[in-house]
């Protein structure tokens, strides 16, 4: 077992801290707020300890062979390497679960089970990132399998409700199916290969991997919300603790659209098919997200299918640059997903404050929130604003990115794409300007000439302090995108040395 240790420390973190989280919450306390404080504590070193890799992988040759790894190295091994496009998925990982552990601080006060809940998140980042930085299909499968099972239990984590059971079980039955055809993609690969390793360099994939390529798309398809294999998603995050739809929302489903372009373009899918059969696969996502959104009176479910069009929005923009060659596209992606981690992140965590202090689920609830939960109105249109694509926030930049780096496709299907993207983006306007309305829209009660106005409340820092950096890390996006195009950039550069 050799290699690079810093590709393994920041796993070995995460997994070590659920471990600790859950013997402090047996045999010294169970307080809330405690076990919040050590969890965060726990994804601020795994973050630390990421940051090396970014300097690292810079300053190294950007192919396979130059990354650094660890594990059993050599024919046959099964390891970890340290891409650049993982590590921007991991990263995002790792600092979402940080705010999410300290929004949970309060967020979970008057739930109960704390000794299982944060180690279940921790479990869940931990098989996120050892998925996104693993070689081998073998690791990729054992990883995904983690972050996943975690995932269907924190979904069902408020068991006395019915609605919860339901949306984690439609959840594990999917979730479960997808797993599966994943582990049968990968023993059609092994049947013809006789390896795991990724990438393989084995010329014109046989009918055997070929299956196993189809499995893929399938299995990865099912855990990233492809439609139409996208049916769990909003039950699973309209049901969920809304700090676990954050990070559903946030950056799960886009590590499994991360790890299907990896082994997709690992195993030798030609670029320029996955990249058609993204865009067909965006217009779907696009148009039936934007459709069902307009009719939801449910907060968290619109946002879930708000999820469902950016997700969309995410593999027209790589699928342009893969079909047409167009590297700009490719880094697009990469920056709207690091976007849309911040935006929807900030949504879901603005609704589950203002379920935990005014019980409001429904969108028509939300009135009066400007006057009882300030903060929370002015965040929670931050982020509406940012998905819309209003300026200056990282949603239009995103947007703006995607259009100047496609137009440079001359090809009748990319630019198709692209106008059912601009369609789109004008017809989500129709449920997030009224929402954004309905936030500021004072309740009949408080117009009433014989109501008081209803008294503000203030809330918990724990919950205050997310909500902040989250909003203006979306401003900040939006007024200086470098450093998040640096990133991107890194990413979509390892992309394009897997086709070579």
């Amino acid at each position: 077992m050799t290699g690079d240790v810093w590709v393994v420390l920041p796993l070995a973190c995460l997994a070590t801290g659920g471990f600790v989280v859950y013997l402090v919450a047996r045999l010294l306390t169970s307080r809330n707020d405690l076990l919040a404080l050590v969890t965060a504590l726990v994804f601020a070193v795994a973050l630390v300890a990421l940051a090396p890799l970014f300097l690292i992988t810079r300053a190294t040759l950007r192919t396979a062979e130059g990354l650094p790894a660890w594990g059993h190295l050599g024919e046959g091994g099964a390891f970890l390497r340290a891409d650049p496009g993982g590590l921007v998925v991991a990263g995002v990982a790792l600092g979402l679960g940080l705010l999410v552990a300290l929004y949970s601080g309060r967020y979970l006060a008057l739930d109960h089970r704390y000794e299982t809940y944060y180690p279940l998140l921790l479990l869940l980042v931990a098989g996120l990132v050892g998925m996104v930085l693993a070689a081998d299909l073998f690791n990729l499968y054992m990883f995904c399998e983690l972050m996943s099972i975690a995932a269907y239990v924190l979904v069902a984590f408020r068991r006395r409700l019915a609605t919860a059971i339901e949306a984690g079980f439609k959840y594990l039955v999917m979730g479960s199916v997808g797993t599966v055809i994943i582990l049968m993609g990968i023993s059609f690969v092994y049947r013809e290969t006789g390896t795991l390793a990724l990438p393989q360099a084995m010329g014109v994939p046989g009918r055997w991997a070929r299956a196993g390529m189809g499995c893929f798309l399938v299995g990865f398809g099912i855990k990233s919300a492809i439609v139409p294999l996208h049916t769990w998603l909003p039950d699973a995050h309209g049901r969920a603790p809304s700090s676990i739809s954050a990070m559903l929302s946030g950056i799960v489903i886009q590590s499994a659209f991360y790890a299907l372009l990896k082994v997709s373009l690992g195993l030798g899918f030609p670029a320029r098919g996955l990249g058609t059969l993204l865009i067909v696969l965006s217009l779907l996502n696009m148009t039936l997200g934007n459709g069902l959104a307009l009719v939801q009176t449910h907060t968290k479910r619109l946002l879930a299918y708000s999820t469902i069009v950016q997700m969309g929005y995410i593999m027209l923009s790589v699928g342009i640059g893969l079909r047409c060659d167009v590297p700009r596209a490719i880094q697009a992606g990469f920056f709207l997903l690091l976007a849309h981690a911040a935006m929807k992140g900030l949504a879901f965590l603005c609704t589950g404050v203002c379920h935990f202090y005014c019980d409001a689920t429904r969108i028509t609830e939300l009135r009066g929130t400007a006057t009882r939960l300030p903060l929370v109105a002015v965040a929670f249109s931050v982020a509406l604003a940012g998905l819309a694509g209003v300026p200056p926030l990282a949603g239009f930049a995103a947007k703006w990115f995607m259009l100047t780096g496609g137009v440079q496709a001359a090809d009748a299907l990319g630019y198709l794409g692209l106008v059912a993207f601009v369609v789109n983006s004008l017809l989500a306007l129709g449920y997030y300007l009224p929402l954004i309305g309905t936030l500021f829209t004072r309740k009949t009660s408080e117009v009433s000439e014989t109501s008081e106005v209803l008294p503000q409340i203030r809330i918990s820092p724990w919950m205050a302090l997310p909500l902040v950096v989250l909003a203006a890390l979306v401003l900040i996006l939006g007024l200086y995108p470098r450093p998040g195009l640096a990133l991107a950039l890194q990413a979509q550069a390892f992309v394009f040395e897997m086709l070579r």
